[in-house]
């Protein structure tokens, strides 16, 4: 897999149910510290080494698909497992890991389904590679969100977060807004699947500034 110096390996999910407006999706306000102080995203985090199998490295996909489970739960206090979501429990980082070993849970990294690969331009004081996944969510408990790191979460289908944000309600940067809009073409998580399946990580989306501010290229899957 290509490797990008310099960026830190990241992921992110789409957490999707269905709800009675369409389909709905997971978004949570991060707080005014850090990178991403206030904006509204998705729920993800940095791959840690804790996140990496034997014989493999940060950049791997199991890696990521890894560290996206281990951050949703942490942030939401919701576990993807293979039997369905479930209450996620309030450990952390080794303990985590430790925990789905003593109670047998298999977490579902092979229904992660990945939608595109995201890397910070290089202007930016940071960057980050991230890899953003899809997953079904359908049935899971309550949010309990991370107040350390998060401020407030929101079921909502995607033409509400885009409004609320054209209304200047909800800051959010060019990764969320194009996946929002992606999430527009679609009926149901199924629709969605079927457009993602088949990204392979190896295409990176670069945005790079041009002279009125904005960031191009944006690719995402196509409509089948």
């Amino acid at each position: 897999m290509l490797k990008v110096p310099g960026a830190d390996p990241a992921a992110t999910i789409l957490a999707l149910r269905p709800g009675s407006g369409g389909l709905e999706v997971l978004v949570v306000q991060r707080n005014s510290r850090g990178f991403f102080g206030d904006l509204v995203v998705f729920p993800g985090g940095r791959v840690d080494a804790i996140d990496v199998p034997d014989g493999l490295d940060l950049h791997d996909d199991l890696s990521h698909r890894k560290a996206a489970i281990r951050e949703f739960a942490e942030e939401t206090g919701i576990l993807l497992t293979k039997k369905g979501p479930v209450r996620a429990p309030r450990v952390r980082d080794d303990d985590y890991y430790r925990w789905l070993g003593d109670h047998d849970i298999s977490p579902a990294d092979d229904d992660l389904v990945l939608v595109s690969r995201w890397v910070t331009p290089e202007a930016a004081p940071r960057r980050f590679d991230t890899r953003f996944y899809v997953a079904r969510c359908v049935g899971a408990p309550e949010v309990e969100i991370d107040t350390d790191e998060l401020i407030w979460h929101a079921w909502v289908t995607p033409a509400i977060a885009l409004e609320r944000h054209d209304l200047g309600e909800w800051a959010m940067f060019q990764p969320t807004l194009t996946h929002l809009r992606w999430l527009l073409r679609w009926q149901s998580i199924e629709d969605a699947i079927r457009s993602a399946e088949g990204a392979d990580g190896r295409t990176l989306i670069l945005p790079r500034k041009v002279e009125d501010g904005s960031l191009l290229p944006i690719h995402m899957p196509a409509e089948p």
